[in-house]
């Protein structure tokens, strides 16, 4: 059984899980103008980096797909002006890989009518947050807006094939992982993955799990994609790795989550296993995937929605 010291340990990082607010990269902001860069992967198959969180797009018969929306309007209009030097097909569709604000805040840049896709969880998030009092003014903002005129019309339950503007696609849920509701999209014919925040390759040596995710989900999510037949597998923040860089990844993870799991079965505090297993944070206001998986094994899964900014240790 838990201690009552281990449990007030764990209550106090009820409130400081990983870095949600507002993407991984959001603590270290690009300075400067923005500068997108468009980067064609496959034929009709687009990625786009320069901004706080990557975002893609493939061009269809009529239509164009987009892969995540942008952390802001501004930014959403550059990925826009990205995608009208490619093609002068219009984006009827958005799909996003997750709640998170530099994913989904670019969403009111797009028309009326745009079809957006996301898994269900991803729709709880958008509302909770939007109904929290304890968010902060530019994020209740945000939340409101998209929850009054952005949610989604297309929710994934479990994994479903679709096509669109004549490209077929696999999208793919499998458990809670970096957030509790996470999209793979997969485009069997391009053999091309966007793996939203699952993949982010310039945060450190661990991956970002936030309250409602689970370094669990995020180990079996990986799995799923490196099981695909992809040969490209594009990131949500940060370059593109090859395959077996990221399957040395994955092994590194399971091997650290299963040294904190032996911890925890010796009713270790969080001290002690931080003090053993040392780990860096993305940024001093975000915990380290140490904390957050410590309290996954000590406290389990919430199971409600919950606010991008009750993931921060310090709030800004």
């Amino acid at each position: 059984m838990p201690t009552p010291r281990l449990l007030a340990l764990c209550l106090s990082l009820g409130l400081v899980l990983a870095a949600i607010l507002p993407g991984p990269a959001m603590a270290q902001e690009r300075p400067g103008p923005l500068r997108l860069s468009t980067h064609q992967v496959k034929p009709g198959v687009y990625w786009v980096d320069g901004g706080v969180s990557n975002t893609g797009f493939v061009v269809g018969d009529k239509g164009v797909i987009a892969i995540d929306a942008q952390k802001t309007e501004e930014a959403a209009n550059a990925a826009l002006a990205e995608i009208a030097k490619v093609t002068p097909r219009k984006v009827d569709t958005v799909i996003v890989t997750h709640s998170d604000p530099d994913h989904v805040g670019g969403l009111p840049a797009y028309p009326a009518g745009t079809q957006i896709i996301a898994q269900e969880n991803t729709r709880a998030a958008i509302l909770a947050s939007a109904a929290d009092p304890a968010a902060p003014p530019v994020y209740a903002r945000l939340y409101g807006k998209l929850a009054a005129s952005y949610l989604p019309s297309h929710l994934v339950g479990q994994s479903e094939s679709v096509t669109i503007d004549g490209i077929r696609m696999q999208l793919i849920y499998v458990a809670p992982a970096h957030s509790s509701g996470d999209l793979v999209i997969y485009l069997p014919e391009k053999k091309v993955v966007f793996a939203g925040d699952i993949v982010t390759t310039n945060t450190g040596r661990f991956p970002v799990i936030h309250i409602g995710g689970s370094s669990l989900g995020w180990i079996a999510t990986m799995k799923a994609i490196l099981a695909l037949d992809a040969d490209t597998i594009i990131s949500g923040h940060g370059e593109i790795w090859s395959r077996d860089k990221l399957t040395a990844w994955l092994h590194l993870v399971e091997e650290r989550r299963d040294a904190i799991k032996a911890m925890v079965m010796q009713n270790k505090s969080i001290e002690e296993v931080q003090a053993a297993l040392p780990d860096v944070a993305l940024a001093p206001m975000f915990p380290t995937f140490t904390q957050t998986t410590y309290r996954e094994l000590v406290k389990g899964y919430p199971a409600e929605a919950r606010g991008p900014w009750v993931n921060l240790v310090h709030k800004p």
